[in-house]
């Protein structure tokens, strides 16, 4: 037998094998039972019933209709922010939720699901430029009443500059302020603290205090109830110590300023609200060195510095800049002490910044 023919009865052996497999399969499933014919619905017909049971549910059956989980969204205060997470209280609940872009401690937000949808619009802020991105917008507190600036006297050492920056600030946001001179205890000399009296001219409240001897501490508290305030200031200045001061069981971290330098170091790495027992809020917020200005401009800088007004108006040049032109009246007022000399100091360092 040739290779072909050996081939074509290999093809054969398998071709019958699989007519085999076949028939035993069709033997084994029995006789296919009938189906009767389908009725069919036919609209073009003149029976066509709509009260018809059959025809009706034919006619509207859709897809199966769909279940909605409701979901309530949630009012909440922001109490506290990591990262890409917040902390909300609302309905006397902390919530962890998830962030999002633009949030401040002290913002009213609306949430679901554990995250927050929605900021509400803001009565007063206090803000200033991202330090890793000056075109940024970086809100330190949302919706407080007062900004509590805290300061001392010599460790670290008073910086009236930063205190009139705040100011600014403060008024551009819409808070109150308060100045909260901590560390008196280790005030040597009385006459230190007159440098205090340019604030308390401008109508700004002074308080006394030491967080380590608790005097003046009942006067801060008092000035401070029922409303949200946030603290701020100086890098050692002691915010946390007064806090602590305030109501002893946040038990925030403290540290000691340098005894070398007398600078302070940063201990609050971010910022918390706190609320007591008498509906107070307190926002504690990471200590700074420097303290830009947003959205204030050279030519707006002059409205926020309020003594110089009345006589500006008499200044040669209605553009005036105070920064001696011939007839400006500003200067002659700080040389007369009709303006304290530091505050109009202070303007001209701040302005030259903003030309920067």
């Amino acid at each position: 037998m040739t290779r072909q023919e050996k081939r074509n009865q290999k093809d054969l052996t398998k071709l019958e094998r699989q007519r085999e497999l076949q028939k035993y399969r069709s033997a084994a499933a029995g006789p296919k039972a009938e189906r009767p014919p389908r009725s069919r619905l036919d609209t073009r017909t003149e029976d066509w019933d709509e009260m018809d049971p059959v025809v009706s549910e034919r006619k509207h059956k859709g897809p199966a209709p769909i279940t909605l989980v409701a979901t309530a969204t949630e009012e909440g205060l922001v109490t506290g922010i990591g990262p890409g997470v917040c902390r909300v209280y609302g309905k006397g609940v902390v919530s962890i939720c998830r962030s999002m872009p633009g949030l401040a401690v002290g913002d009213r937000v609306r949430f679901e699901l554990r995250c927050v949808r929605e900021i509400l619009p803001r009565r007063t802020t206090l803000s200033r430029p991202d330090p890793r991105n000056p075109k940024a917008k970086r809100v330190l507190a949302a919706n407080v009443d007062i900004v509590v600036n805290v300061v001392s006297v010599s460790s670290p050492p008073l910086r009236p500059g930063l205190i009139d920056r705040y100011l600014a600030a403060i008024q551009r946001g819409g808070a109150k302020p308060l100045l909260c001179v901590n560390k008196i205890d280790l005030v040597q000399d009385p006459r230190e603290l007159e440098v205090l009296n340019i604030y308390r001219d401008l109508g700004v409240p002074v308080v006394l205090c030491s967080a380590a001897t608790g005097a003046g501490i009942p006067e801060l508290i008092g000035a401070l109830a029922g409303l949200t305030c946030v603290f701020t200031g100086h890098s050692g200045v002691g915010k946390s110590s007064v806090l602590n001061a305030i109501c002893p069981s946040l038990a925030l971290a403290t540290r000691e300023v340098g005894t070398v330098d007398k600078r302070g170091k940063h201990t609050t790495t971010s910022s918390s609200l706190h609320i007591l027992a008498n509906e107070t809020k307190l926002i504690d917020t990471p200590g700074i060195r420097q303290f830009g200005l947003w959205e204030i401009g050279v030519d707006e800088l002059r409205g926020y510095f309020q003594e110089f007004g009345a006589f500006a108006l008499r200044c040669t040049y209605a553009d005036c800049t105070h920064m001696g032109e011939p007839g400006c009246q500003v200067q002659e007022a700080a040389r007369r002490g009709d303006i304290a000399p530091a505050r109009l100091a202070s303007y001209l360092r701040i302005r030259e910044t903003l030309l920067e």
